[in-house]
């Protein structure tokens, strides 16, 4: 179920406030954002002049705590007898627990007025995040005498800018904006400035908050399907990349309801007479194909097209009989496609066995953005398990990935795109030589079968988990007896 949140839309001089979220931050680190946060049960208990929906009450409140424990900004009135420092005194006190916001506020004899804020809607965070939020929009004007600062380590380069400036960094993938975000700047892009709000509020309810796929950038789409994955995982994201000229990555999913969403985006797409190039299955799990043929079939008996289904060919052979291919994908091929404007530009395929043999990645370099499918993922951790998976090609494809040129960020196949790509990748390897070494140290101290160091490794983990654990072990071991010449009595471990 998510969990109620707010965030204020800032606006002065025309410009708007965002800022990037901290990049050590678990849910949509290093993303750029409007203030805000979780709403509080303490907020329910502060009133709102001007304001009978006590629900609505309770959301401002929210944005208004948020926004001054984040970036020090005070949404009062009769706060601007307030001078800066106290203003930053009172956030201190707050922050570190010595008055609550109610005090704060009866105590300097401060309000909050409905009268000030604007309420644009809700969006609900999509359904593959493991941390859901419906968070409650607000657009509201910086006091003049007051300047955001990062008050606290949530948000750093925190700014006013233009929107349209906003989203030309957007377009030049230079940042990553989640879709309520992009929806306002879009919004407030236009000239219109008196229609904001009613435009704002009209696509929330139109929409009943509800957010189907990301648009990562103006080429790049990423559309969570519901699957039979591995948990804590839900969705597999299925990829978009193109517009004029597209490839669909992952289509995955063999729910109807599921397939229907993504119809609809693809069908609207060409009858604007953008035209398929592809239906790219990226490896054999069962969580990666299923739903491809039904995209193909559906394609063909709707627009009497005949769009191709393609893999590597170790992918394709281990799939035979379940999916008919008509393409191979080598290591290295590039895809021509065309945005929107109809303007060229490359992904490259790479062959990146280590999870599965046929395993496929897709990298963009002009603008540094890698697709990993379930090499490096943003939900959960990569199961490597024989006969399909080996540590040894695993992390040799780590390094490939990790010394792309201009790389910068990635979108896996599960939970949202990591804005440090490269960091995220040194991690996986690092997680990886450190569970080796635990596996030797277990050994050391005279644990002899698998089983016997996972429960050495692997103590306190969630019993359902002990499968994969157990994968991962024998995993490993096949690398070290191949990397080291292991002596003959563990050689028994992996066969």
């Amino acid at each position: 179920m998510p969990k109620d949140a707010s965030a204020i839309i800032l606006v002065r001089d025309g410009k708007v406030l965002w800022a990037q979220r901290n990049p050590k931050l678990k849910f949509l680190g290093g993303w750029h954002a409007f203030p805000g946060g979780k709403t509080e049960k303490t907020d329910a208990e502060i009133e709102v002049k001007n304001c009978e929906d006590l629900q609505l009450q309770k959301f401002i409140v929210g944005a208004v705590r948020e926004i001054f424990e984040e970036v020090g900004v005070l949404l009062v009135r009769n706060g601007d007898k307030l001078t800066k420092g106290q203003r930053a005194s009172l956030h201190d006190d707050l922050i570190s627990g010595r008055s609550s916001f109610k005090e704060i506020l009866d105590h300097w004899k401060l309000w909050i007025d409905a009268e000030d804020f604007q309420y644009t809607g809700f969006w609900t965070t999509p359904q593959f995040s493991p941390v859901r939020f419906k968070t409650h929009f607000f657009i509201a004007e910086c006091p003049a005498k007051q300047t955001p600062y990062a008050a606290i380590t949530e948000l750093e380069n925190i700014e006013f800018i233009l929107p349209k400036d906003a989203l030309a960094r957007w377009e030049k993938s230079e940042v990553l904006i989640s879709p309520p975000v992009l929806i306002a700047l879009q919004i407030l892009a236009t000239e219109n400035t008196e229609k904001h709000r009613e435009i704002l509020l009209g696509k929330s309810q139109k929409f009943d908050g509800v957010i189907d796929y990301i648009e990562l950038n103006p080429r790049l789409i990423c559309f969570p399907l519901k699957t039979k994955t591995l948990p804590p995982a839900t969705h597999t994201n299925c990829f978009i990349v193109g517009k004029k000229e597209f490839v669909v990555i992952d289509a995955a999913s063999p729910e109807l309801e599921e397939q229907a969403k993504l119809f609809d985006l693809i069908d609207e797409f060409i009858e604007k007479g953008f035209i398929c190039k592809e239906i790219i299955v990226s490896h054999l799990h069962p969580d990666h194909f299923g739903g491809e043929t039904a995209l193909q079939n559906h394609l063909r008996e709707k627009f009497g097209l005949e769009i191709p289904i393609s893999t590597h060919k170790i992918t394709a052979e281990d799939l035979r009989g379940k999916v008919e291919f008509q393409k191979f994908i080598e290591d290295e091929q590039v895809f021509n496609l065309k945005d929107e404007l109809g303007i060229s530009f490359e992904i490259k395929a790479l062959h990146t066995p280590g999870h599965a043999r046929g395993h496929l990645c897709f990298y963009y370099s002009e603008l540094g953005f890698l697709l990993s499918s379930d090499n490096v993922v943003g939900t959960g951790s990569v199961v490597i398990a024989s006969p399909e998976g080996n540590m040894t090609d695993y992390l040799q494809s780590l390094e490939r990935m990790k010394n792309l040129p201009n790389l910068r960020f990635l979108a896996g196949s599960h939970g949202s795109a990591i804005f440090d790509a490269k960091g995220k990748i040194e991690e996986y390897i690092s997680h990886r030589l450190e569970r080796e070494k635990q596996i030797l140290e277990a050994i050391e101290k005279g644990a002899k079968t698998p089983e016997e160091i996972r429960q050495i490794v692997y103590e306190g983990l969630d019993e359902k988990l002990f499968p994969l654990a157990f994968k991962s072990v024998l995993a490993h071991l096949a690398k070290i007896e191949a990397d080291k010449n292991f002596a003959s009595e563990f050689q028994y471990f992996t066969r």
